[in-house]
């Protein structure tokens, strides 16, 4: 941003701002509600407080999601390279799959328990 176009900001969005960095990270693709092996280097704007990305959920603009593996701090953010631009969703993997899971766990003990009714 230009000097004109943060005036425009209140102080309180402008120390928001000065508080982010964008920081390299080691993301995991997740395809079909499983972590593949791959592993794709990503950068994403974080707060100072907010830097443990292991187990953290990423959404890319194209949907597709990433479960952080670690911060890379050696690494640098550069705009030709392969790093994939990454948001942070409010929800970590342990979430995600117990949302997905919980349908999968009510038919199973549905089941065991009308097979030990009869």
């Amino acid at each position: 941003m230009r000097g004109k176009q943060l005036t425009l900001l209140d102080d309180q969005s402008f120390k928001e701002l000065g508080q982010n960095q964008y920081m390299i990270i080691q993301v995991k693709p997740l395809n079909d509600d499983a972590v593949e092996n791959k592993k794709l280097q990503a950068f994403v704007c974080l707060k100072s407080d907010e830097m443990n990305v292991k187990g953290i959920i990423f959404d890319d603009c194209l949907g597709n999601h990433y479960v952080g593996c670690r911060l890379l701090k050696k690494e640098t953010y550069h705009e030709k390279s392969n790093q994939i631009p990454v948001f942070k969703l409010p929800n970590n993997i342990q979430d995600y799959l117990a949302i997905q899971l919980t349908p999968i766990i009510t038919l199973l003990d549905q089941k065991r328990r009308n097979y030990y009714a009869n």
